[in-house]
């Protein structure tokens, strides 16, 4: 099948063929129709055994009829070409009397059996152009009643010394003058309501239409997803929407169960209300086919007929995932604005403290001699103090940090820098796993950012990639602008994937919460650090990851034009 190209102009639609021009075309058949039968009957009655080309009358007759074959061709060869209708079928229809008026003198006159001809020519002018139509015919044909009568007057026997006779004319020119006119009231008038009934049907198809046309945009134009079912649970509706939301097409889906889709409906439950079902608005978690994990909120109402039956339901869905996850996003913010208030009041109060305890241990460490486990133990206490002053390094980092600079910074320069030192701190350890780093980023790649928490960002992630992967394993790096335009309107995505042990569902939605650790000495605070200046900066984290294959940390960079004004803190805000 040939699919036509999107900048092909469309077929141009078919002229519509005017009412008028296909009743000409009946009145035509029609008349083909009458000549064969009406006049080609009587050319074989008075024929009988007579030659045919010795009687005048019968060779007149057949003149009428191949006329009539002749002019009906005629106008089947004209009527394409005419811009006027209405004349052509007065031309027509007077055509129509002439030659019934001929007929008439033909076979006898007043005497002649095809004076009906004359109302069927005025119901035929009722057809074509309503009741002035008709009564025009009408008036035509009373005129050419006259004419008969005057004919067949003036050839009587002592033309007007009859009185009976004459009585007898005029008694039968009334009575078919009449006769048409009273045709051409009945026929006018039924045939202006029926023009007036077609018109009103006309005008109510349109209004069907365009409401019909208007249902559709309205439930083409959704944003919410729109599934009907029947009672069995067949879907018979799947708008737009819908197969946006699911990612399924509606030619995959229509007249199958509708718990293919949605695994928790019950087709069979009424849909009345939440007393009735449980279930007339709920959430759901959906799987598109593309693995996306995404949540829907649900309602669900009866389908019913015009008598009010119900005939099945009508699903509506919503995709609540990005109010999920601003909500979430609004929970650890406040969570970070309350350690930022903590964070003021005691981080001193501890510094202080360490310090004092770190350098009396130092002082006692150096001026006694102390026996191999008491120097054992004041290097523990060291450690554990470098350790604190470390965490609480971290604590203050997440909880006030410094405002980003924003500046133009190459991103492969940037990350070929720390991969550098990366490598250079694995290579000091010995007989350790080894870990190797590749690196995939065009040397095009710019984003808006502060150089130095950048730099904090990628050295926590690697750390992080290290500590899944207690065996060594390798650590993927890939930097590309997203977009189609190339240019500074596009924003930048970093990918960062290892091989490690994964992270499991029910921590997933927690990694980047403060205090959230799966490491025995860790302190939940380095992706929560992570998180709190890629924010900054305006952009996205994500994390994709499944236990035993790997974990991918999905960074999105807003484009340099986009990136955000960071409010520069007053001298009171950085002194405290």
């Amino acid at each position: 099948m040939f699919r036509r190209s999107s900048d092909a102009p469309p077929d141009p639609a078919p002229p519509a063929v005017p009412e008028i021009v296909s009743k000409i075309q009946w009145l035509m058949f029609f008349r083909v129709i009458m000549v064969t039968v009406l006049l080609g009957s009587t050319l074989i009655v008075n024929v009988k055994d007579a030659d045919l080309l010795s009687d005048p009358g019968t060779l007149t007759v057949l003149g009428l009829i191949v006329g009539t074959y002749l002019l009906t061709i005629a106008y089947a060869l004209l009527l394409p070409r005419l811009k006027q209708h209405r004349p052509f079928a007065y031309v027509q229809l007077v055509g129509d009397l002439l030659t019934s008026f001929v007929l008439i003198l033909l076979t006898g006159g007043v005497e002649s059996v095809f004076t009906f001809m004359f109302a069927l020519t005025v119901m035929n002018g009722a057809i074509l152009l309503f009741r002035r139509g008709a009564i025009t015919m009408a008036l035509l044909s009373a005129v050419l009643i006259g004419l008969i009568v005057v004919r067949d007057w003036a050839h009587m026997p002592g033309a007007g010394a009859s009185p009976s006779a004459s009585r007898g004319l005029v008694l039968w020119a009334m009575t078919n003058v009449s006769a048409v006119l009273l045709v051409a009231l009945l026929a006018g008038y039924l045939s202006d309501q029926l023009s007036f009934a077609g018109q009103r049907i006309q005008s109510q198809s349109e209004d069907l239409e365009q409401l019909r046309t208007l249902n559709q945009h309205i439930i083409t134009s959704l944003q919410s997803g729109l599934v009907s079912h029947t009672l069995d649970g067949r879907v018979i509706f799947f708008n737009q929407a819908a197969e946006r939301i699911t990612g399924l097409r509606a030619d995959d889906v229509l007249y199958q169960d509708v718990r293919t889709i949605f695994p928790r409906l019950e087709p069979d439950a009424p849909p009345g209300g939440a007393a009735a079902t449980g279930l007339n608005r709920w959430e759901e978690t959906f799987e598109t086919p593309d693995g996306q994990v995404r949540i829907l909120g649900m309602s669900r109402s009866p389908l019913l007929d015009s008598g009010g039956a119900s005939r099945g339901a009508v699903v509506v869905f919503q995709d609540l995932t990005p109010m999920r996850t601003l909500e979430q996003q609004i929970r650890r913010s406040e969570k970070f604005a309350a350690i930022g208030k903590m964070a003021a009041g005691i981080a001193h109060e501890i510094r202080n403290p360490l310090a004092s305890i770190s350098g009396s241990i130092q002082m006692l460490k150096r001026g006694a001699n102390l026996e191999k486990t008491d120097s054992r133990l004041m290097e523990i206490v060291l450690r554990e103090v470098e350790r604190l002053n470390a965490l609480i390094t971290d604590f203050l980092r997440f909880a006030r940090p410094a405002p980003p600079q924003l500046e133009r910074t190459h991103l492969g320069a940037l990350l070929n820098e720390v991969i550098e030192v990366f490598r250079y701190m694995q290579s000091q350890g010995e007989g350790g796993p080894r870990y190797d780093v590749d690196l995939m980023v065009g040397d095009s790649v710019i984003v808006q950012a502060d150089p130095r928490q950048l730099k904090q960002v990628v050295w926590n992630l690697l750390n992080n990639a290290v500590d899944a992967m207690p065996s060594g394993g390798l650590i993927q790096m890939q930097a590309v602008v997203t977009g189609t335009s190339g240019a500074d309107d596009d924003g930048v995505e970093l990918r960062l994937s290892d091989t490690g042990i994964g992270i499991t569902a029910e921590n997933l939605s927690r990694v980047f919460d403060p205090f959230f650790s799966t490491k025995p000495r860790g302190s939940g605070l380095g992706l929560a650090l992570v998180h709190r200046i890629v924010e900054e900066h305006g952009g996205t984290i994500h994390v994709e990851s499944e236990p035993g294959k790997g974990t991918t940390m999905i960074i999105r960079f807003p484009a340099p034009a986009n990136a955000p004004v960071i409010r520069q803190p007053s001298p009171s805000e950085m002194l405290t």
